[in-house]
């Protein structure tokens, strides 16, 4: 028999490993978007965005979590967004 810590760590790694790449890959889209919109932030676009990712995450217990990343996530391609309007800085790869 198998290690259940052990094998439940394999798991979230594996995970991890596509996670990460999937979440950079969304950031550097949402780098990219700097010329394309009038100002950074969309509040109606946000709410959207949020309220489509609460109805894909079915247990109830684990959607605030979810939500809360989700937050961080779109704060964080705000940013990236900023920092690609400045001069010198962060540039898009996608």
């Amino acid at each position: 028999m198998g290690n259940p810590l052990k094998d439940k760590r394999k798991k979230i790694d594996a995970i991890d490993s596509l996670l990460a790449g999937m979440l950079a890959e969304r950031l550097s889209v949402a780098a990219s978007m700097t010329g394309l919109k009038k100002k950074v932030r969309d509040s109606a676009r946000e709410a959207s965005v949020l309220r489509r990712v609460a109805s894909l995450v079915k247990n109830r217990e684990l959607r605030p979590a979810v939500l809360a990343v989700y937050r961080e996530l779109i704060k964080q391609g705000r940013s990236l967004q900023q920092a690609t309007k400045r001069p010198g800085r962060l540039k898009p790869s996608a």
